[in-house]
């Protein structure tokens, strides 16, 4: 018997970073902006001691306002944790000297994190970091739930994160990052046909997110109709009922009540 079974592609840690209102940019800055990108991606896995990481990259590319890099997945924990807390530090940093060299808007960056099997053939080919994973994680990154994260919070809030629950539940439900499992809140995604769950977490969470939390807001019930105060007919099986102010009663009462005044 002949099986066209095939062999799974070697399983990698999928990190993808998006900046926050690229497209507001001036289109004049977006090779210098999409140029900045990897290099602060480098020093934010020096500022977290990941520079092993970094050097060890399997595949790698730009999106234009964002990045991609794959990892052998025994790293997916670091992704989390210290890489999560460590953008928002370089980001601080960053904003802080931007705002003493006069420089307009600090970056802020939407992240998302997996794990799957996907293609990796060892030279960083251009078809490296294919697979169902990789799209997985791209939706995510699109997703009304980490998009809301920066939207709902202020802006010294410069990273909104969410991770899958393949990635949540080897690293983080396992015990194997250094986070605590409360810090992430799970989310339902809906993004084009893909329809899935997620976790979502915030380094540093400001605004509305202390408020209300990290999860969507959830859109408001519909009001009732308001009740008028005229009788309304209602037909059943029971004979002619009428809605009135005091109460349901029959056609036969109708006319009981207007003789005894009531």
């Amino acid at each position: 018997m002949t099986s066209k079974s095939k062999p799974l592609p070697p399983y990698r840690a999928l990190l993808i970073v998006d900046v926050k209102d690229f497209s507001a940019v001036p289109g004049a800055h977006h090779a210098e902006l999409t140029e900045a990108i990897p290099e602060i991606l480098r020093q934010t896995f020096r500022r977290g001691g990941l520079e092993r990481l970094w050097n060890d990259v399997k595949f790698e590319a730009t999106t234009g306002d964002g990045y991609v890099l794959g990892f052998a997945a025994k790293n997916l924990p670091f992704l989390l944790h210290p890489f999560l807390p460590a953008l928002q530090d370089e980001l601080d940093y960053r904003a802080a000297v931007e705002a003493v060299s006069g420089q307009p808007q600090a970056l802020r960056m939407r992240v998302s994190v997996n794990v799957g099997p996907m293609t990796d053939s060892g030279a960083k080919r251009l078809g490296d970091g294919s697979g169902d994973a990789r799209i997985e994680n791209h939706r995510l990154l699109d997703s009304r739930p980490v998009r809301e994260l920066l939207e709902r919070s202020g802006p010294s809030t410069r990273v909104g994160a969410i991770v899958s629950s393949r990635a949540f539940d080897d690293a983080v439900a396992s015990g194997f990052t250094d986070d605590d499992r409360n810090e992430y809140v799970p989310v339902d995604v809906e993004v084009k046909s893909y329809r899935g769950s997620a976790y979502v977490r915030v380094p540093k969470p400001t605004g509305d997110l202390l408020k209300n939390g990290f999860a969507p807001a959830l859109p408001a019930p519909p009001r009732p109709e308001p009740r008028t105060g005229g009788i309304e007919r209602i037909s059943g099986g029971v004979g002619n009922v009428f809605n009135h102010p005091t109460g349901p009663i029959s056609a036969d009462n109708v006319g009981s009540r207007k003789r005894g005044g009531k």
